[in-house]
């Protein structure tokens, strides 16, 4: 079920060929270096902004909580600056974990430029700058010294409290970008601390938590070999390829604009057996080869099985779902005791060479009062440019691995007899 459609295929860059050759082999191979061959596991758990797990920075060690971001760059911490001062009662309200670099005896300063930033998903509307030092960061028994993190510089006060200390991100990392662009375990990468991989599953649709250490997902730094939970065999890799268009793309024209994303081309699209037209028309906003991008994103903007625009009636027709305005969004609800069997599937396909499907059970979500909604997030590549998440829905039945050496997107069938 392949489209017969085959657009020309467009290179990331193409000065990372010769990169990806001389890499892919020697640095993606768990079976190479000591390095390579070392890994730890971190149990995540499931937030309404997305993964949250458990880390420490400086020296004596801060417990930290971070939010998982795949779109987010270096180590973001919350710091006592804002306003122009530097104070914790002022900067930091009851109840918000923060970092405190006064306290870390390991804690550097550094000369890279602040970056500002006037919208975020954690802090919507709130304009804040980050300026860059270095400090040991521990992930799990793993500890890199002087790992360029960020430290918050709010214009103002803020009175939110969000149930996290920090950002990890783990944005790919593409030629020329500086540390400020490195994540923290791309950093303990390059110091040969572990591998360039990064596994993460989520445990939602399995019958038991145990592959998450008991809680909802899994993230596994540096050498990703599947064993019980994936078949190696099945795993499929993607190059991303990105052009400036993400950039300018609704969530992702951050300022400063930057393109390095998980994001491969997305090619083809069926709701059922019927095939869903990507073009976006006349696009003011579009990639040159005029084909969408899958940006890979496991955090909230990513939740709900991305659905384009254009084919969003022919879904709602199909599910008989009805529209609704809410205070919280618009919600598409699907009539009571309407049987789940009898609603379609949902295919992807990327780079034309892999198909992908999402049942209904997995993007009709229950209510309390026994009826149902369709988990699903409309992309308009008009208005927002030619791009959609691809989240949870998409991701909870796969294995994903991203791999920092080769830049790409690795996809696998998580093993059937652990599904519900």
């Amino acid at each position: 079920m392949m489209n017969t459609l085959r657009p020309s295929r467009h290179s990331l860059l193409g000065f990372i060929t010769a990169l990806l050759a001389a890499s892919a082999a020697a640095a993606s191979n768990c079976s190479d270096a000591a390095a390579s061959t070392i890994s730890v596991s971190i149990p995540m758990r499931s937030s309404p902004l997305g993964p949250l797990f458990n880390l420490s920075v400086g020296t004596p060690p801060q417990p930290m909580t971070v939010l998982s971001d795949w779109t987010w760059m270096s180590l973001f911490t919350r710091s006592a600056h804002c306003g122009g001062s530097y104070s914790a009662t002022e900067c930091i309200p009851s109840g918000q974990q923060w970092f405190n670099e006064r306290r870390s005896t390991t804690f550097q300063n550094t000369s890279f430029a602040a970056t500002g930033w006037e919208n975020t998903s954690f802090l919507p509307g709130v304009k804040f700058a980050v300026t860059y030092g270095k400090d040991t960061v521990c992930i799990g028994d793993i500890c890199s010294d002087g790992t360029v993190i960020q430290l918050s510089n709010f214009s103002t006060v803020v009175t939110e409290v969000v149930p996290f200390g920090g950002i990890f991100g783990l944005a790919p990392v593409l030629p020329p970008l500086n540390e400020t662009f490195y994540p923290a375990s791309y950093q303990a990468y390059l110091g040969g601390k572990f591998g360039p991989q990064v596994g993460i599953h989520s445990c939602a649709a399995l019958s038991s938590k145990e592959t998450c250490n008991g809680d909802d997902m899994l993230t596994v730094f540096g050498c990703v070999t599947g064993g019980d939970i994936f078949d190696p065999s099945d795993l499929v890799f993607f190059d991303i390829e990105v052009e400036e268009c993400l950039s300018r793309s609704a969530p992702l024209n951050v300022k400063p604009g930057r393109d390095n994303f998980w994001a491969v081309r997305w090619t083809g699209m069926w709701i059922g057996t019927e095939m869903v037209s990507l073009q976006g028309g006349e696009c003011a906003i579009g990639c040159d080869d005029n084909v969408p991008r899958a940006v890979f994103d496991e955090g909230s903007e990513g939740y709900g099985a991305p659905v384009p625009h254009s084919a969003l009636a022919s879904l709602l027709q199909v599910t008989n779902a009805t529209m609704v305005n809410t205070s919280a969004g618009t919600k598409y609800s699907i009539p009571c005791g309407m049987n789940l069997d009898d609603l379609p599937t949902l295919t992807y396909e990327l780079q034309d060479k892999q198909n992908y499907t999402i049942l209904p059970s997995t993007y009709v979500t229950y209510r309390d009062d026994g009826c149902y909604d369709l988990d699903i997030k409309a992309w308009d590549f008009n208005k927002n440019g030619p791009m959609a998440l691809f989240g949870q829905t998409f991701l909870e039945r796969l294995y994903v691995v991203l791999d920092f050496a080769t830049l790409q997107v690795g996809l696998a069938p998580l093993r059937e007899e652990l599904l519900v």
